[in-house]
């Protein structure tokens, strides 16, 4: 069975969008590669001297999860992340908060940590990346 993992698109801050999300969800950045720093056979176009500071590609592992993201490029315009959200469901709630919290910091709350039928807790929120995140914590037994 293939592993899933979400890859984000950012338009020129991936490298701190990666470090916030190590520090916020825990886990390990294993991997931020700068365009300028790709092997030489890489094949990639032509870039700019700032596209050439750009993310080509992060990697941050959580457990046996892995989010990755990397940086738009001139030749690859930054289109924003829409139509995606990314879940995070934890078994406590006290977890869901503390979370919810962080990532909402300089972000926007689209809707408030709250009860529903299916967590004691359930909010959601873009965070100052773009990224959309649905953020529970407990369940209710449903």
């Amino acid at each position: 069975m293939p592993q899933l993992s979400a890859y984000l698109s950012f338009d020129g801050d991936c490298a701190e969008a990666m470090r916030f999300y190590e520090r916020v969800l825990g886990g390990r950045l294993e991997a931020i590669v700068r365009y300028a720093d790709a092997p030489a056979d890489a094949a990639l176009p032509a870039l700019s001297p700032d596209d050439a500071g750009r993310i080509l590609y992060a990697r941050l592992t959580l457990d046996e999860q892995t989010l990755m993201g990397g940086d738009a490029t001139a030749s690859h315009p930054y289109a924003g992340k829409q139509g995606v959200a990314l879940s995070l469901v934890y078994p406590t709630v006290s977890d869901a908060h503390r979370v919810f919290e962080h990532l909402a910091e300089g972000g926007n709350v689209t809707l408030p940590l709250q009860k529903t039928f299916w967590a004691e807790a359930y909010g959601a929120l873009i965070d100052r990346y773009g990224t959309r995140w649905m953020v529970s914590g407990g369940r209710t037994g449903h």
